[in-house]
């Protein structure tokens, strides 16, 4: 079957008549009439039938136009592909971090004339990394801590990624004004077991850090847990509860524009490691050189 058999089927159905589609097509009706014999035989249907006006669909030729007019219609958007001008994307796998939004919030200032789609991919850390191996993203934005960096390493070399290191963070106390905690200017670990902790749900590398301390305590003493997978749904129960998080240094200026404090802990000394990555080997896009260059500029000042 051929795509121009549906053209010539179509023209016929929607004029009613052999003669009128022949001249339409510019072509001669035995060709046309021909045409059509050859489609009925090999999809072994009647298409038309005759009556005193010209001819009408048969109900197999009925189906067959509302299939034919779907491909038709994917055909046209197949050809109008290569008349439009192909927008580059800007695709970035990232931690849940509110940070991450804010600096492509400012891509997109740059780039108001439409010259540049944006895709942020929130993923926890082995989401992030397989995303990025995928090509489904081009960079990957990634926090990681002791526990978690050999492993981390292991996977980014058996997968052919970069591991491009920005700085060393470590865990801080973000809580909001329905806290107790909300106006303390540090916390001590044993002080958040009274309270409930909300948290990514959980993969591999989160798995791993149950064996972290922080201030003495263990992660796995903290029994009061929420699984939120947005981050804005976090933002606001931080915001209207009295739940905490886990959450690092550089995101402090972002957290207090939401009314959401970072306060240090006591004797936390939690090291965690704030990279971007990309594929090996493979040349980064314009865009994309321009966020690493955002990351490189804000991780340095924010850490502190």
């Amino acid at each position: 079957m051929q795509i121009q058999q549906l053209i010539y089927f179509m023209k016929i159905a929607d004029l009613g008549s052999m003669n009128k589609a022949a001249e339409a097509l510019l072509m001669t009706q035995p060709n046309l009439s021909r045409a059509i014999i050859n489609l009925e035989a090999e999809l072994n249907i009647k298409l038309f039938k005759r009556n005193n006006k010209g001819v009408v669909m048969t109900e197999d030729g009925k189906k067959l136009y509302q299939y034919s007019r779907t491909i038709l219609n994917q055909m046209d958007l197949i050809k109008g592909m290569a008349l439009r001008e192909i927008v580059p994307v800007l695709s970035i796998a990232s931690y849940p971090l509110i940070s991450i939004s804010r600096l492509l919030c400012e891509v997109y200032n740059n780039h108001k004339d439409g010259s540049l789609k944006i895709q942020l991919l929130e993923r926890r850390l082995q989401r992030v990394i397989e995303t990025v191996e995928s090509g489904e993203a081009e960079l990957g934005f990634l926090m990681y801590n002791d526990v978690q960096s050999k492993e981390i390493k292991y996977m980014l070399r058996y997968k052919h990624i970069e591991l491009n290191y920005l700085g060393t963070d470590t865990w801080y106390v973000n809580v909001g004004p329905y806290s107790p905690l909300y106006n303390r200017e540090e916390v001590e670990a044993s002080e958040l077991l009274s309270y409930p902790i909300v948290r990514m749900p959980d993969d591999y590398f989160s798995n791993l850090t149950f064996y972290l301390s922080i201030g003495g305590i263990s992660l796995t003493e903290f029994k009061k847990v929420e699984y939120m997978s947005d981050n804005a749904a976090m933002i606001n129960l931080l915001k209207y509860t009295d739940v905490f998080r886990f959450g690092p240094g550089i995101s402090r200026e972002d957290f207090a524009m939401h009314g959401i404090k970072t306060i240090p802990i006591k004797n936390c000394e939690v090291n965690i490691g704030v990279a971007w990555i990309r594929r090996k080997k493979e040349i980064l896009s314009a865009a994309a050189r321009e966020f690493v260059q955002m990351l490189e500029l804000w991780v340095p000042k924010a850490i502190h």
